[in-house]
């Protein structure tokens, strides 16, 4: 009988036979959603993720104003107060509608950017890593030198040969991210490819497209997963980098980096315009990482075993 290829490797702690049949009791994935909801600094970033959503879901029913007008003339970079929270910034726009409004940004190239690396950089590492020979090694050696250059720099000079825009942002950082991706699913197949459910699949005459689609790709998932939620705090962060240099999203449009190169001029006078702007920064990739960390702990099948705990 051959073994059903998308059933993840079981660990001792994951697996408990029950009686002469075996079975596996109870499911791996009921066993990694409790280990999941058992991380309280993972729920924590779910819920500040959630937030986030609702932030930039529903940024124009929530932001008090329009985030570009400058109505409030006279109030320029007047500090919090209880009507303006975080106050105004250095052309008299209220700054907590603007950082709401950011939240739809650092969303938006974060999670798209995150799809598209994942796409290239599975593809790649998948081929890479099942047909082996001269195509690895062109592969590898492109990836290798992808990796190679130092990421911001090589974000600016795509960023200002492209022109500044969220098009061009999100596509940019998606092209340049994937290699990590990359290395790990090529890893992780290496070791599949010869695994039996391969091997049979091969022997009925399965090609070797569907044999990577169906039964390789589903079985590097869960660290490609735990990679991107991790991913996902460093892209939002090489975002509000481009754009506090100038080369992401254009002015006026309310991003987080753009309000830190605002605010960057009246650090002294009006430390507020680039504090909030921080912090929302800062929250928002602890809150990726934290999720991260859980699904790590959740779905990697030997780290209970590894410290020595109970699954």
């Amino acid at each position: 009988m051959i073994p059903a290829p998308h059933d993840p490797v079981l660990s001792p702690a994951d697996a408990t036979p029950t009686g002469s049949g075996g079975a596996i009791a109870p499911p791996v994935r009921g066993r990694a959603l409790r280990r999941f909801l058992a991380n309280r600094m993972a729920i924590v970033g779910m819920l500040l993720v959630l937030g986030l959503v609702v932030l930039a879901v529903f940024a124009p029913q929530i932001a008090p104003h329009h985030p570009n007008d400058d109505i409030f003339r006279g109030m320029r970079g007047v500090g919090p107060s209880w009507d303006h929270p975080m106050g105004f910034d250095h052309l008299s726009r209220d700054l907590l509608s603007r950082v709401i409004f950011g939240t739809r940004v650092a969303l938006l190239v974060g999670l798209i950017s995150t799809v598209i690396s994942v796409l290239i950089g599975v593809l790649v590492g998948a081929v890479a890593g099942y047909f082996g020979g001269w195509i690895d090694e062109v592969l590898s050696l492109f990836t290798d030198t992808l990796m190679a250059f130092p990421l911001i720099a090589l974000l600016i000079v795509l960023a200002a040969m492209l022109g500044p825009s969220l098009n061009t942002t999100i596509v940019v950082i998606g092209l340049t991210v994937w290699a990590r991706y990359a290395r790990v699913v090529r890893a992780e197949v290496m070791s599949l490819r010869e695994r039996d459910f391969i091997t049979a699949a091969r022997a009925l005459g399965a090609f070797d497209g569907r044999i990577i689609w169906k039964h390789v790709v589903p079985n590097v998932l869960t660290s490609v997963i735990v990679l991107a939620s991790l991913q996902v705090g460093a892209i939002i962060i090489l975002e509000s980098s481009l754009s506090f240099l100038g080369l992401g999203v254009r002015p006026p449009t309310a991003t987080w980096g753009g309000i830190l190169s605002d605010g960057r001029a009246f650090i002294l006078r009006y430390p507020h315009i680039a504090i909030f702007p921080g912090l929302m920064i800062v929250i928002t990739v602890l809150a990726f990482n934290f999720i991260g960390d859980g699904l790590r702990d959740a779905l990697d099948p030997h780290q209970k075993l590894t410290k020595g705990g109970k699954p």
